[in-house]
């Protein structure tokens, strides 16, 4: 993504020439609950950890399991294979997917010319160079643009209109 955005970054300069002071791109930031979610995630692979190692004397220790392991626990033992493959790939792929937004934000001077999290789509080529000739840029020479998916894309023009 970093590449893209450094293209990106470029071509802006080549359309536009003399007029940034400053072009930046940056992640956008995930739900919170993203990270609430990958902490408790964390945390069950270890417990998983900890029971593998342990094996079943651990549920003497945990409060509410004084009589023996949970009938869940028998079976994951029965299915080790896709116990792990569940805890450690699908669990937290399948969080990791809300954590990616897929927005595009392009701002000039703080102000916001498009969002694909807005329009639920990706701008084109016309309509980035139409939004920024309104917004008083001056183009200088041809030449495309290319997006970058989960980046916000700030740009700050030498004048503020």
């Amino acid at each position: 993504m970093k590449a893209n955005f450094l293209r990106l970054r470029e071509l802006l300069r080549t359309e536009f020439p003399g007029e940034w002071s400053e072009i930046s791109g940056d992640n956008y930031p995930a739900p919170e609950w993203t990270n609430l979610a990958a902490t408790v995630i964390s945390i069950l692979q270890m417990l998983v950890i900890l029971v593998v190692l342990t094996g079943d004397a651990v549920w003497n220790y945990i409060p509410g399991f004084r009589s023996g392991p949970p009938e869940f626990y028998y079976k994951m033992k029965d299915n080790p294979a896709l116990t792990f493959m569940i805890v450690f790939l699908v669990i937290p792929s399948y969080v990791q997917s809300f954590a990616n937004t897929g927005a595009f934000e392009i701002f000039l001077d703080d102000k916001l010319i498009f969002s694909k999290l807005e329009t639920g789509r990706m701008p084109n080529v016309g309509e980035i160079m139409a939004a920024l000739e309104k917004s008083g840029l001056q183009r200088g020479s041809s030449g495309n643009f290319i997006a970058v998916n989960d980046e916000i894309a700030e740009c700050t023009s030498h004048s503020h209109l």
